[in-house]
């Protein structure tokens, strides 16, 4: 995620109630285990989102009780091609919850240590010289408290320096998170995408995700964006890296995750799970470190629909919120042409993977979160951020709402 929610122009909105839809003539792809309510609700709803919101396809893994229960595929890859279970999707800033998850192990190891100063092994040209580059660990970097802006281009001369002291307050970071995998890195020798495949992604037999790096199993496989008009536009085009120029370029810990749903829903279930860390590691994994309260993008204001957590913000990688009765965990990832949301919760094992390639996917992945209805809260307070800075009023699809979400059948 670039920006964690960024302005677009939405064009040619329709806002009118959704019908019923035969899913065969919106040309749905599936992939199931399980039938139930909500299945139907996607089914019927999802291809409308897509048109209304100039969206090209989706793809959506249910998870229950830690275990992917249900799989869909709406829309198209790209022109002409359909959505499908073979689709690789940019993920854009979810990567950021794969090297967390990849430090963590380390760390569980023995391997390093989140806590331990990163400059006798990271040199950064721009920062390196300031005494504040000698505070900087990954546990600060993961929870972005860096005391940087996100990435270089951001500041005036494109030449990164502190705009706060490492450790006091939140500054969303990608720039950040790249320096933590570059110190495990170094500290190890050995290729950060590689490391996340030997500690994370191989244990759990994933083998179709890429921290950045195109690959030739992608092969007329990878999700061709679509910006806000509805319009594809070529995946080098809005990020130079993601060209088969640079098919073994540089990876990319913090931005440009490509993997398919399965892929993901399988890594998820894998974090659900446990991870094989002992509880001392997953109680770290959902430890809030850096508060969100009040900030000004991310502030919930509880009213009729919403219900905000009572504490939320940055863990070691995750953004957690803290109910009463629940504890959720989640990510986002928002790039020119792209949006995904990742979520589950700690208590019950339920989540969600939803990946949209589409500019105006934020709209697309809320509703769908709200059609699953496993996270109802999360689903209102992100209808109340898309209010805020989209100026949008998302439609009231007809009889999915409620307080608690439906029993699989």
């Amino acid at each position: 995620m670039k920006y964690p929610f960024v302005a677009i122009l939405l064009f040619g909105l329709t806002l009118d109630a959704c019908q019923s839809l035969d899913p065969e003539s919106q040309g749905i792809s599936q992939h199931r285990t399980a039938k139930d309510q909500r299945a139907a609700r996607l089914d019927r709803f999802v291809p409308q989102l897509l048109r209304e919101f100039h969206a090209a396809g989706a793809g959506v893994a249910i998870i229950d009780q830690g275990k992917v229960t249900w799989t869909g595929y709406y829309g198209e890859q790209g022109p002409g091609i359909p959505a499908s279970a073979k689709t690789v999707f940019n993920v854009a800033s979810v990567a950021k919850t794969l090297t967390a998850e990849t430090l963590i192990a380390l760390a569980a190891k023995g391997l390093i240590s989140l806590d331990e100063p990163i400059y006798p092994y990271v040199t950064q040209q721009d920062l390196s010289a300031d005494p504040r580059f000698r505070k900087l660990t990954c546990r600060i970097l993961l929870s972005h408290r860096s005391g940087l802006r996100n990435w270089s281009y951001e500041y005036p001369n494109g030449h990164a320096t502190f705009i706060a002291e490492p450790g006091t307050t939140f500054g969303y970071s990608g720039m950040g998170v790249e320096l933590a995998a570059q110190y495990a890195e170094n500290k190890l020798g050995k290729d950060f995408e590689a490391l996340a495949f030997e500690h994370v992604l191989s244990p759990l037999g994933i083998s179709e995700m890429s921290m950045g790096r195109i690959k030739p199993w992608m092969d007329g496989r990878l999700a061709t964006p679509m910006d806000a008009k509805g319009n594809y536009f070529a995946i080098a085009d809005g990020n130079g890296r993601l060209s088969s120029e640079n098919a073994d370029g540089r990876w990319s810990a913090a931005d440009d995750l490509l993997t398919t749903v399965d892929a993901y829903a399988r890594f998820l279930t894998g974090v659900i799970g446990g991870g094989g860390l002992s509880s001392e590691w997953i109680e770290q994994r959902t430890q809030l470190i850096t508060s969100l309260l009040g900030d000004p993008i991310w502030n919930c204001v509880p009213d009729a629909a919403v219900t905000c957590a009572n504490s939320y913000g940055h863990s070691i990688g995750w953004m957690i919120y803290k109910f009463p009765s629940k504890t959720v965990v989640k990510h986002g990832g928002n790039d020119e042409g792209e949006n995904a949301l990742v979520i589950y919760s700690t208590q019950t094992g339920n989540g969600a993977v939803i990946f949209i390639n589409g500019a105006n996917g934020v709209m697309v992945s809320t509703e769908i979160l709200d059609l699953i209805g496993d996270q109802p809260e999360i689903a209102a307070y992100y209808r109340q951020l898309v209010r805020k800075f989209y100026k949008v009023e998302l439609p009231k699809l007809i009889g999915r709402r409620s307080t608690a979400p439906d029993n699989p059948a």
